[in-house]
């Protein structure tokens, strides 16, 4: 019988810390400059063949708790492109910076309510478009400028207090209609790499 208590208590503890990971995760990531022949074949294919005027990107390994992805950052008509492929070469996402202007007005009406009911202060660092959808959709979507299987979210970066009043800096996701869909506290890793 103490053998069966113990070990459902161990489940509890288990499923416990668990959950508390998932609810507080933060973004803790390293971002090192890598040359192009160590990125898969399958993500410099897919870039090359959505972006065929961008010139040669710069390519980044972006290492975080549960594993890398490689990253390739480039300028195109004027804006800072950073496309995320996972650690085999997978399309992940595209996101373009943008000003808080450029967002539609729902969006920045989501927005400002967010952080004027969250925060008695904050300031936004930047603002980014999020494309995501299968390798297909998103190479149509920035060839073709096809709308089809492509999901649009708004990734923010912001300055606010924490929980203690400390000034923290902040990534929250939103979507296309300007609600929170998570927000995590952003942990910066020194780095040897200046990022744009």
């Amino acid at each position: 019988m103490l053998k069966l208590i113990l070990k459902q208590s161990s489940i509890l503890v288990f499923f416990w810390m668990i959950s508390g990971a998932l609810f507080a995760q933060d973004k803790v990531e390293r971002e090192l400059r890598v040359e192009e022949k160590e990125v898969p074949k399958e993500a410099k294919d897919w870039l090359y063949d959505a972006f065929e005027t961008s010139k040669r990107p710069k390519w980044y390994q972006e290492i975080f708790e549960s594993g890398y992805s490689y990253e390739a950052k480039f300028k195109l008509k004027g804006k800072f492109y950073s496309v995320e492929f996972d650690s085999w070469g997978l399309i992940q996402d595209v996101e373009i910076e943008i000003d808080f202007k450029e967002l539609p007005k729902e969006v920045q009406a989501g927005l400002e309510d967010y952080l004027l009911d969250g925060y008695k202060s904050s300031d936004i660092k930047r603002i980014q478009i999020q494309y995501s959808g299968k390798p297909d959709d998103l190479e149509d979507f920035f060839d073709e400028n096809s709308q089809e299987g492509i999901l649009t979210r708004f990734e923010i970066e912001f300055i606010g207090p924490d929980e203690t009043g400390s000034s923290q800096l902040f990534e929250g996701l939103f979507s296309e209609k300007g609600s929170l869909i998570f927000k995590r506290k952003i942990v910066l890793v020194p780095s040897e790499n200046l990022v744009y």
